[in-house]
């Protein structure tokens, strides 16, 4: 009977604020989420975190909030957040987030283009961004924030803290008793309850509007593939305005009461996450790569005696990886000699990367380097491959046993796919968008006849898994037909710890594939300073011969998996990091590839004309405002395949 009772309270929990206040009459005082502060981590029980929403929510409709109307959120991972954004859905509102490095501009745009009538905001640099734009957003009525640090000189009247609008709450619900309640009943699975702003790697970025079904439904599938407890710990460590958070951790660990916890700060993940022992992680794949890179640093200025196990038992974790992918047993031996390094290697730098404990680790976004995917494994993390858009939710993943580095695994339950005669993958679901905010001609060309058409070029293989290849609009075809998928390229690439990044030049004008490459300017200067390479500048650096026969190396290694008529000819160093302050990438860090080759066409002309060293201005956009300009000659490396082995 308890079980049949469970179930259709369940079956009622529609909209995101009804599953929060189901697991507050169930759970109550037990901990749900933790967030380290000075130090410390402080514990928040299902009963604040209700009594939060709800009073936020409350207070919010005591401003002025209806239903209908946007609220829009800027700030670190932290339980406010979710509270603001939780307590916005719960009055019938719908809310919007924004990256934290957005820029006053950029803030501007998703303000106004949301029609935002309140701003949570979480301290003073958040604030002030809004004050100086907020002349220009007449809708916006309030800015409210909840960290008060620097704050208490502001006298501005458009400002509130958030314990004041929770007091607010409070006063509100004496005059309207039951409103909060009588809110979340009539929330229905269908409303909106935000707007996702995709990364825009083509434009402007575009409001995606996700109902509450679609973001259940989404986490409901994952969770059929990765089950969780309320036992287990997640760490929050996406960007709470992307879509990936809600899908991967804050409504897992709604529909299933596992903790999430809140690092003190962006720098200080590494120690948080180790602390916390997660029991599931999902990275980017420009974190896993970065957590890659870290243990290379790490590995070059290690003692001797660590670089010796390091180097004699890392291929071991290859070869009993290997195996295993193979969905073979590895003989006495190798399982003796694994167990070895495990006690070893493997075990204590696991520990160092916080990731212990976990018993499933994804990536996702965009395609990982087959280079970085295979490390992982051989540290003994079952590291499996996830695909998901905003437009479309959850769409494949990797099973255990079922892991391929090639494939994003097969379709989840529930996701029907399909390849269009034009190699489009179209998704069908529960878990798809709704439309675009204020594009209707978008939203046709995304969603026709039931399908989401995703824009991505995939394939199926004989084991029914999909292929990634790239966007299709990113395909590139060289004048001779030849096909070729940058983001694959570029994947490879960033595997070296030489490489922070890579773009992918083509074209059907062109008769080979270049390179325009980022070196990775704390590692190329290791290198520089352990062989006695005298340099200034990280422009200076990135021109020095022995630097490019360096990353030639690693071009070289990556020509080796591709096709001879795709392989990469020609390559310069850029003289600067790509910058998402310079709109070169989105606030994902994913390369706006149209943006950065029209703006680096004269260097790409030069590429392709033959020459050999080509000067470059280019425009500097710094966080004060302030515009600069950088001049200076970049050489055209040619790849040849005689290289001198610097390393």
């Amino acid at each position: 009977m308890d079980k049949k009772i469970k179930m259709e309270t369940r079956e009622k929990e529609n909209t995101i604020p009804q599953i929060i206040q189901g697991n507050y009459e169930k759970w109550g005082e037990r901990t749900a989420m933790c967030m380290k502060k000075l130090g410390i981590w402080q514990q928040y029980s299902w009963k604040v975190y209700y009594e939060n929403v709800k009073y936020t929510s409350l207070g919010l409709i005591s401003l002025g909030l209806e239903r209908g109307d946007i609220v829009c959120i800027i700030g670190d991972n932290e339980p406010e957040w979710f509270w603001g954004e939780f307590a916005t859905q719960a009055a019938g509102g719908i809310a919007t987030g924004i990256f934290v490095d957005c820029i006053p501009s950029e803030v501007k745009y998703i303000a106004t283009h949301s029609d935002a009538k309140f701003a949570i905001v979480n301290d003073q640099e958040q604030t002030d961004k809004f004050l100086e734009i907020k002349n220009e957003l007449p809708l916006l009525k309030k800015i409210i924030y909840w960290d008060p640090k620097g704050l208490k000189n502001y006298d501005d009247p458009t400002l509130i803290d958030l314990p004041t609008v929770v007091n607010l709450g409070k006063k509100y619900e004496k005059t309207h008793v039951g409103l909060f309640e009588r809110n979340v009943e009539i929330g229905k699975g269908d409303d909106i309850a935000f707007i996702y702003y995709t990364s825009g790697t083509t434009g402007l970025p575009k409001g995606a509007r996700l109902s509450h079904r679609a973001l259940i439904n989404t986490a409901r599938g994952f969770l059929s593939s990765y089950p969780l407890e309320e036992n287990d710990d997640l760490i929050s460590n996406f960007p709470a305005a992307w879509v990936g958070d809600s899908f991967f951790a804050t409504i897992p660990h709604l529909l299933t009461g596992a903790r999430l916890n809140f690092p003190e700060e962006p720098e200080t993940i590494t120690d948080d996450t180790r602390e916390t022992g997660p029991n599931f992680v999902i990275y980017g794949p420009r974190q896993w790569e970065s957590l890659v890179s870290e243990i290379q640093i790490k590995m070059l200025d290690a003692s001797f005696l660590k670089r010796f196990f390091y180097n004699l038992f890392l291929p071991v974790g290859y070869k009993v990886a290997d195996i295993h992918l193979k969905g073979e047993r590895p003989s006495f031996f190798w399982r003796a000699l694994h167990s070895i390094a495990g006690l070893l290697l493997f075990k204590p730098l696991k520990d160092k990367l916080g990731l212990s404990k976990v018993r499933f680790a994804l990536t996702g976004s965009s395609v990982l380097s087959l280079d970085t995917f295979r490390l992982i494994h051989a540290i003994g993390i079952e590291l499996r491959q996830t695909y998901a858009s905003t437009e479309a939710g959850l769409i494949s993943s990797h099973s255990k046993g079922e892991i391929d580095f090639e494939s994003v695994g097969r379709p989840v339950l529930g996701a029907e796919t399909r390849i269009s005669d034009e190699g489009e993958l179209l998704v069908r679901s529960g878990s798809m968008f709704s439309s675009y905010h204020k594009n209707p001609e978008k939203t046709a060309a995304y969603l026709m006849d039931g399908w989401c058409h995703t824009g991505d070029a995939v394939n199926i293989n004989e084991k029914g898994h999909l292929i990634f290849m790239d966007r299709l609009d990113h395909m590139g075809e060289l004048r001779s037909g030849i096909k070729y998928a940058p983001q694959y390229i570029e994947g490879r690439l960033r595997f070296s710890p030489y490489i922070k990044d890579a773009m992918i030049i083509g074209g059907k004008d062109k008769d080979f594939v270049s390179a325009i490459i980022n070196i990775d300017f704390a590692m190329a200067g290791k290198w520089a300073e352990r062989n006695r390479l005298p340099y200034t500048t990280f422009v200076d650096l990135s021109q020095k011969k022995e630097i490019a026969d360096l990353i030639q190396a690693d071009v070289l290694r990556v020509n080796n998996y591709l096709p001879e008529a795709s392989r990469i000819r020609k390559f310069v160093l850029l003289h600067k990091e790509f910058d998402p302050d310079e709109a070169e990438l989105t606030r994902t860090r994913k390369l706006r590839r149209e943006f950065v080759e029209k703006r680096y066409g004269h260097l790409i002309e030069g590429i392709y004309n033959d020459s050999k060293d080509i000067k470059v201005e280019a425009a500097v956009s710094y966080r004060d405002g302030r515009k600069g300009m950088v001049t200076t000659g970049i050489k055209v490396r040619v790849v040849s395949e005689e290289v001198t082995n610097n390393d």
